[in-house]
C-alpha cells in the first residue's frame, strides 16, 4: 500500500470525523442556552408568583418581601408598581399568554386571576394544559368565599 491509498481511505475518515465532532459541538452550545433560559425563566417566574401572593395579602406578606430584598416595599401601590415593571421585564421572556393574564392580574388581583396566571407560567415553562374547568380544584374553599 502506497501513501495515496492510505491517504484515500483515512481522509474521509477524519472529515468525517471532524464534521460530526462540530455538529456535536453545535448541539451541546444550542442545548447549553436552552438550559439556561430555561433556568432564567424559571426563577423569574418563582419571584413573580411571590410578588403576586403578596399583593393578594399584603399586611401577612410585607415582612416576607423585606426578607427578600424588596425593603423599599411599604405599601400597596409599591408592590403593583413593582409588578408593572416585572411586565414590562417579561416582554423579554415570556409567551404573551403569560403577558396577557399577568396584565389582568395587576388590573384585578384575585385567586383566580392569579392561578390563570400561574398556570400560564407552568405551561409556559413546561407544556400541558389545565382546563379552566379544573381551575375550580386548585382554589382552596376559603378563598372561594
Amino acid at each position: 500500500m502506497n501513501f495515496e491509498n492510505i491517504f484515500s481511505v483515512l481522509a474521509p475518515l477524519f472529515i468525517g470525523g471532524f464534521i460530526v465532532h462540530y455538529i456535536h459541538v453545535l448541539w451541546e452550545r444550542k442545548s447549553s442556552q436552552l438550559k439556561k433560559k430555561q433556568e432564567f425563566k424559571e426563577t423569574r417566574y418563582k419571584c413573580i408568583i411571590m410578588l403576586m401572593l403578596s399583593l393578594l395579602d399584603f399586611e401577612k406578606n410585607k415582612q416576607m418581601l423585606h426578607l427578600h430584598g424588596r425593603e423599599y416595599i411599604n405599601k400597596k401601590e409599591d408592590l403593583i408598581y413593582d409588578l408593572k415593571l416585572e411586565l414590562s421585564n417579561m416582554i423579554l421572556f415570556a409567551s404573551e399568554e403569560v403577558i396577557i393574564k399577568m396584565k389582568d392580574f395587576i388590573q384585578n388581583p384575585s385567586q383566580e386571576s392569579f392561578y390563570k396566571v400561574a398556570i400560564g407560567m407552568r405551561q409556559d415553562l413546561w407544556g400541558g394544559k389545565i382546563s379552566l374547568v379544573k381551575l375550580e380544584n386548585f382554589i382552596l374553599s376559603e378563598e372561594k368565599n
